[in-house]
């Protein structure tokens, strides 16, 4: 009888911590969990050019998220985080353009030099802002402005306000004009993770990213 006692009693108390271990696990998990803004790196707003973005939602884990911005009208923004399994994997992510593109040299503001060139129906103006690469795209029929004119507004708004810090490395993509597809992007990297900010029209995404709490 002894014996029988200690046989329960073991697979009892098996019992108890499998399910202490099951609900430490959940726990764990629970707490990974990404529901509000306030979770993440990114910010709860970001205001460009009189367009107030704000944080609509907030999805994930604290290795992997995504918040989602609205404004008025079609305006919209995407803050995402991705953790990969090494840097280099990581760093093989951002589209980091070097300084031996060709094309005809372009001077803009702030002693930035830049290079201009034109293909399918698009001029790209590309710099390097430390590790940082800049290419900005203008349709040739978008009539409201040169391609340089379009590359100044975003040397100086980068300029201005500075871009992530603690960024590895980082590029910027942006179009004159708006995309509803969100085609815009500011992508960088820090270590294993790998931010981006992809958005509706260039001065909100470069805001979002410029607003990031790196």
């Amino acid at each position: 009888m002894q014996r029988k006692t200690k046989i329960i009693t073991t697979v009892t108390t098996a019992l108890a911590l499998l399910a202490l271990g099951s609900g430490t696990a959940l726990e764990i998990h629970a707490a990974n969990d990404v529901s509000s803004v306030s979770q993440t790196t990114a910010p709860t707003t970001a205001t460009a050019d009189g367009t107030k973005l704000t944080a609509d939602s907030a999805s994930g884990t604290k290795s992997n998220y995504k918040v989602k911005y609205k404004a008025s009208g079609d305006q919209s923004a995407t803050y995402q985080k991705t953790t990969y399994g090494s840097t280099n994997t990581a760093a093989s992510q951002v589209d980091y353009v070097g300084s031996n593109t060709q094309g005809t040299t372009v001077n803009l503001n702030n002693g930035t030099t830049a290079v201009i060139q034109g293909t399918m129906g698009h001029t790209y103006v590309h710099w390097n802002k430390g590790d940082w690469s800049v290419t900005a795209v203008t349709s040739n029929a978008d009539a409201s402005g040169t391609p340089t004119q379009f590359a100044k507004q975003v040397n100086s708004q980068i300029t201005k306000s500075g871009l992530p810090s603690s960024a590895d490395t980082g590029a910027i993509t942006v179009y004159s004009q708006a995309d509803s597809d969100e085609t815009n992007s500011v992508t960088w990297q820090e270590g294993k993770q790998v931010y981006q900010v992809s958005g509706t029209t260039a001065d909100a995404t470069v805001k979002v990213a410029q607003n990031a709490d790196n």
